[in-house]
């Protein structure tokens, strides 16, 4: 017959390893859950509205503020290239084709900035509706507009990039959730 007290430390042995590997297993998947929650809480803690706000309110003012015109420079950083590409298309074909009149002044600025947002909280997209007036002064001449965009936006780097931006005829264009 075996001795009981032969087997006891291998049984213990058995059970610790047993024990300690559910303690890793459930330690990795702490750390995992930890983890998702953690990249979760800075998405929408470095958030949501009111940084998704101030950056689309930024883009604007760099886009739509320039004397003679607007400046691919202005907007670095705040856009993806793309965004950047489609924005000054037109006007790169202009500069090829067509010289400003030195006696014309042009000025653009605006003025009376909203945002309104789709959500109350984003994690790494947003989605928002513009609207601003839009002065344009030529040679001393203002002209006012009202003007609506739908802008995306996303996460990058802890700063919210616009990848999507175009200019609507009516809100009901909007296509936010």
């Amino acid at each position: 017959m075996v001795n009981f007290k032969q087997i006891l430390p291998y049984v213990l042995l058995i059970a610790a390893l047993i024990f300690g590997g559910y303690q890793f297993k459930q330690h990795q998947d702490l750390k995992d859950e930890f983890s998702k929650l953690d990249n979760k809480y800075n998405a929408l803690s470095s958030n949501s509205k009111v940084e998704v706000q101030d950056d689309a309110i930024n883009f604007l003012e760099a886009f739509y503020t320039y004397k003679d015109r607007p400046k691919r420079e202005n907007i670095n950083g705040l856009t993806t290239k793309e965004v950047q590409d489609t924005l000054f298309q037109t006007y790169e074909v202009l500069d090829k084709e067509f010289e400003m009149p030195k006696d014309l002044e042009y000025k653009s600025e605006i003025e009376n900035v909203t945002v309104y947002h789709a959500r109350d909280e984003y994690d790494t997209k947003a989605k928002v509706l513009a609207t601003f007036e839009s002065i344009i002064t030529i040679n001393g001449k203002k002209s006012h507009s009202k003007s609506i965009a739908e802008i995306n936006l996303e996460l990058k780097n802890k700063k919210w990039i616009i990848t999507q931006y175009k200019t609507l005829n009516d809100v009901s264009n909007f296509e936010g959730n």
